[in-house]
């Protein structure tokens, strides 16, 4: 696993992210004329490898680009719970389509970002959001400016595929995501799915800032997300 705050681990050299870039453009291409509708919750720092013993605080403001559109904020507290996984707490706000969100995710990065390989592993998320009814699929619209809401529980499995590697500004960590999952409300259930591409910014041991592009591919909403993380050590 990559430490995203920690120097412990080797870096990676620049000419093994070729393949990452490349499946990443060709990915993208072939998958932003899709149509989306529901669930979704960005990657951020689930790629992101703590030590164990150490924290981090996250804010990660976001822009849904699909079914109405609106602004988001939230907030994440991971922690390192061993030498294969990390846990993360979140909770967030925003208006438009999803509004407020609570839940955890667990990590497990089962091959490390070291000796010119990239990381690759796995999170499993569980999220209870608060939807407008308009984004849930009941083909109702609001015309009043408080739109009616409803619970919907979520949970995704996501696979991904990160690389770090040093350049003149601070480290740079692109990664590459497949969020998958189901949603259920009011007892009807939803399979979802999406990409996700992105990168985090190492400013120091401690800052580091991600850029993030949620695309659908199915019941799942387009999102842009930028962020910042800061390491307790």
């Amino acid at each position: 696993m990559t430490s995203g705050f920690s120097q412990g681990r080797a870096r990676v050299k620049p000419k093994s992210m070729n393949t990452i870039c490349r499946i990443s453009i060709l990915a993208l291409s072939s998958l932003i004329l899709l149509n989306s509708q529901a669930s979704r919750a960005s990657v951020f720092n689930a790629v992101q490898y703590l030590e164990p013993g150490q924290s981090a605080l996250g804010f990660e403001p976001e822009f849904v680009l699909s079914n109405g559109a609106g602004l988001g904020a939230t907030f994440r507290y991971a922690t390192g719970i061993n030498d294969l996984s990390n846990a993360s707490f979140i909770i967030g706000t925003g208006g438009g389509p999803r509004q407020f969100r609570l839940g955890a995710n667990a990590t497990a990065d089962f091959f490390p970002d070291i000796d010119g390989q990239p990381g690759i592993g796995v999170a499993v998320q569980a999220m209870w959001v608060q939807v407008s009814i308009q984004s849930a699929g009941t083909g109702i619209t609001e015309t009043t400016g408080n739109p009616k809401t409803q619970g919907r529980f979520e949970t995704q499995l996501i696979p991904y595929l990160h690389n770090r590697f040093g350049s003149r500004g601070g480290d740079v960590e692109p990664f590459l995501a497949f969020p998958y999952g189901f949603s259920i409300r009011d007892g009807r259930f939803q399979i979802s799915s999406a990409l996700a591409v992105g990168s985090f910014f190492h400013m120091s041991r401690q800052v580091a800032y991600s850029m993030e592009l949620n695309v659908a591919i199915n019941n799942a909403e387009s999102t842009l997300s930028g962020g910042v993380m800061y390491t307790f050590e």
